[in-house]
């Protein structure tokens, strides 16, 4: 029995990544994230929540620190943050396949 490819992702460039400033409220991006994956890291652990009009909370999915995750969503969700004990800066990069 063989072993299945994953398709990589690529960058969406018909989006402009966006920086989101993750601190002690709930932050949203500026702009939909544009297709149906998102790349998401940040430089502190925090909270993340994605939907057309997301708030971040203490009980949202996790993610930490410096551990990149794509996740699938709605072309016109945007994603919130907010910190989980530090503030930093959350990447959001629209991916395709």
């Amino acid at each position: 029995m063989g072993w299945t490819n994953i398709s990589p992702w690529k960058i969406n460039h018909g989006q402009t990544p966006q920086s989101v400033s993750v601190g002690v409220s709930s932050v949203t991006s500026t702009n939909a994230v544009g297709s149906n994956a998102v790349y998401l890291c940040s430089t502190t652990d925090c909270r993340v929540d994605i939907g057309t009009s997301p708030t971040a909370t203490a009980s949202s999915l996790f993610l930490p620190a410096n551990q990149p995750l794509v996740l699938g969503c709605g072309t016109t969700d945007k994603v919130a943050a907010i910190q989980d004990s530090a503030a930093g800066t959350l990447s959001v990069v629209s991916v395709t396949h």
